[in-house]
């Protein structure tokens, strides 16, 4: 009789444990997870030697190859060495690349920045270049945003990646405006979730310009895009210009999770370039969000 309860007991642990298991695969297996991150690799004409492209680099590579993403959306990817050694050294965790558009050769011109890598395949169905631009960086650096659409368990969904301007007001503006003609209206469907994710370089301090955001891109307020859960040490810029947003389309998509997060140590605005004291893994903090299709 002892025997037999204790067989009992012995099996009920292991049959709760493997039921413990499957539900958190099943639970991990329902939730898309996209990170959007600014990483600060500027081309070779922007010799900012104290920047640490190499170093910073390597650890951006062991972030990307442990953390539990499906798809990474980055801007600034300029410097080609190192963003083909990101490609190559994540390559086994995301075979698909994509990007970055407006590439131009021959010129001294560079492109976009924007680089999309994932663990699925994606349909790369279009990118804009920004016909209007002040700075002369920004002019350099042929900004514009570029459209994704993929599959997550039979659902359909499309990811937008771009790299706005900032000020003047009105530049940006105008950008938001060609990223909705271009890429957001024609490419709208009903039941086909919109996240459109990057550095818009427009920060909720400016309530103005931030509505402007809101209208142009036509979203939901600020409330009901974010949950305003922040990161992992909670000590992040609550006015950052890095978001991401989702148009739902009346899709069955709900969001669990989007946050800004802190990756290592921490990017100190100093006179003093120290890599590993002021000089973080990059100027820009990353964000992610978590999506759950029922």
């Amino acid at each position: 009789m002892k025997n037999c309860i204790t067989l009992f007991i012995f099996f009920f642990c292991i049959n709760f444990l493997f039921a413990q298991e499957e539900h958190l695969n099943t639970t991990q297996n329902d939730t898309l997870k996209i990170l959007s991150w600014n990483i600060h690799m500027l081309p070779y004409f922007f010799v900012f030697t104290k920047s640490k492209k190499r170093k910073r680099s390597k650890l951006l590579i062991n972030e990307f190859n442990t953390r539990d993403y499906n798809i990474l959306v980055l801007q600034e990817t300029f410097h080609r060495k190192i963003r083909n050694r990101i490609k190559r050294k994540v390559k086994k965790k995301y075979p698909y690349a994509y990007g970055p558009p407006n590439k131009k050769y021959f010129r001294l011109q560079t492109n976009s920045g924007l680089l999309v890598l994932s663990d699925r395949p994606l349909i790369f169905k279009k990118s804009i270049r920004f016909s209007e631009s002040l700075s002369w960086d920004n002019r350099m650096a042929r900004k514009g945003a570029m459209l994704m659409q993929g599959e997550f368990n039979g659902n359909i969904f499309q990811i937008i990646n771009t790299h706005t301007e900032g000020s003047p007001a009105y530049i940006n503006n105008s950008q938001f405006h060609e990223i909705y003609d271009g890429l957001i209206r024609p490419y709208s469907y009903e039941k086909i979730p919109q996240i459109i994710c990057g550095d818009f370089n427009c920060s909720r301090k400016n309530d103005e310009q931030f509505s402007q955001l809101f209208k142009l891109l036509d979203l939901k307020s600020p409330q009901e895009q974010t949950d305003h859960r922040y990161g992992e040490k909670n000590k992040l810029m609550k006015d950052g210009v890095d978001h991401i947003f989702i148009r739902k389309n009346n899709s069955n998509v709900e969001v669990t999770a989007n946050r800004k997060l802190l990756f290592g140590f921490d990017w100190t605005f100093s006179k003093k370039k120290i890599f590993g004291k002021t000089v973080g893994y990059s100027d820009h903090y990353p964000i992610d969000i978590h999506l759950v299709f029922h």
